[in-house]
């Protein structure tokens, strides 16, 4: 993110905003009009910043990342452009104009004085006045917005789409209407993100697609051939703390649409977890189920040092603060747990737990990959939680029943009963805010 050409406009704007200078002191105390440095989604063209360099120091990153076993993501801001990109004056049409016959002065709380429409997330409410609003629906639009998405998928390894639902053709169309209508412009035959994706995907069939989505369009993103969908979802009933609405997107969705969710605690539009769950420990212990879950595990930098501050995306700095090392400690045990490939590569199955005194506390499922099975069970509470947990795939050793069953999290094995542990249960002592994570 913020890799792209931006535009003096939206660095302004950054800069005189009354709403920004009143937040930027909020989550730094000592800014200073030298730390803003632009939105990123406000890109005039999709090649390299100049004051970070160029697109092939991009390509030497990313070779570099690659050499190392690890991926290079880059953003996609397909809804809208800066107010300043050069389309805007040579190709009007490719933007959402104002209604046809419609006089100027136009709103200004909806538009720029030339009839484009500000970027927005619903056709005009809580407009983003640094950026113009692309029409998804004109044709010449689609193409040129497919080059750019090829563009950046030839830098990428994969790309986060952000906003990716708002160019869905069912909500585009709702939120646009009256002027879409004015026009003459009519709903398309296919959804643009399926024609992009699947050109992209023919020239660079390995790079991965990850949408920025809400509620209820997930589903329809997945159809569209994005590999992972924005899972707000759970993290928002885990912060609501309750355990039923958990409980429910664990057994109520289909195994295809978790294993491509992409599951986080906090990213740079949420607060830091630390704070949205209220304490370290709690955030922990939401990183213990969230990141347990088939799909893919995205995390925030700073979350594995504790951080607490928001790093607010158009400030160069956050507030200093130290780390945690109870943070660091755990992330160093479980993502050693979570990085074996029973987690990316296994079968995952819910195990309901029976809500009877304190075991209604308990979250569990299981994972099984060859040879190998993990038993996850989550406390998310504040109270101690208790349960006979029943794991059907416990299998007897060498035609003994006694098998070790070993917590990953704390090294402690124990001997049980395979066959009384597919009957009346493994039974489990489980801390508040806190998990075991079971080699059987």
């Amino acid at each position: 993110m913020g890799v792209w050409e931006l535009g003096e406009y939206g660095l302004n704007f950054d800069k005189t905003n009354p709403g920004l200078l009143a937040h930027y002191p909020q989550v730094l105390p000592d800014f200073t009009l030298a730390d803003v440095i632009g939105s990123p989604y406000a890109v005039t063209n999709y090649t390299c910043n100049p004051q970070l360099g160029s697109d092939n120091d991009i390509a030497a990153l990313r070779k570099k990342l690659n050499s190392m076993g690890l991926r290079l993501m880059l953003d996609f801001v397909p809804n809208h452009s800066a107010v300043d990109c050069p389309l805007t004056s040579s190709n009007p049409t490719m933007y959402i104009n104002a209604p046809k016959g419609t006089q100027p002065p136009y709103d200004p709380s909806t538009y720029l004085p030339s009839g484009i429409a500000y970027g927005s997330v619903c056709g005009g409410c809580g407009s983003w006045q640094d950026t113009a609003q692309f029409n998804i629906w004109d044709q010449s639009t689609r193409k040129y917005r497919t080059q750019e998405l090829l563009r950046v998928a030839s830098l990428a390894d994969a790309i986060r789409c952000d906003m990716a639902y708002l160019l869905l053709n069912d909500l585009f169309g709702q939120n646009w209407q009256t002027q879409l209508s004015s026009w003459g412009y009519s709903r398309p035959s296919t959804e643009w993100w399926a024609d992009a994706i699947a050109a992209a995907k023919a020239q660079y069939p390995n790079v991965t697609f990850l949408a920025e989505v809400y509620s209820p369009w997930q589903s329809n993103l997945q159809a569209a051939g994005f590999d992972f969908t924005y899972d707000k979802d759970l993290h928002d009933r885990l912060g609501a703390n309750n355990l039923d609405d958990v409980r429910s997107w664990l057994s109520g969705n289909s195994p295809s649409f978790v294993q491509h969710s992409a599951h986080f605690v906090s990213n740079h539009d949420e607060p830091r977890a630390v704070a949205f769950f209220g304490s370290w420990w709690q955030a922990d212990a939401a990183a213990l189920l969230t990141y347990t879950l088939p799909g893919m595990r995205f995390y925030w930098m700073g979350q594995f040092d504790g951080f607490k501050y928001q790093l607010d995306v158009h400030l160069r700095r956050e507030e200093s603060e130290p780390a945690v090392p109870d943070v660091q400690s755990f992330y160093s045990t479980f993502l050693n747990i979570t990085n074996d490939p029973v987690f990316k590569y296994g079968t995952w199955t819910y195990v309901p737990v029976s809500q009877s005194d304190s075991s209604w506390r308990l979250i569990a499922y299981r994972w099984a990959y060859k040879n190998e099975r993990r038993l996850c069970v989550i406390n998310f509470s504040d109270t101690n939680g208790s349960a006979n947990v029943v794991v059907a795939d416990a299998q007897s050793r060498n035609g003994n029943d006694t098998i070790p069953v070993t917590d990953l999290l704390s090294g402690q094995t124990w001997q049980r009963s395979a066959s009384a542990m597919r009957t009346t249960g493994l039974f489990v002592v489980i801390n508040s805010w806190y998990a075991q994570i079971f080699t059987y």
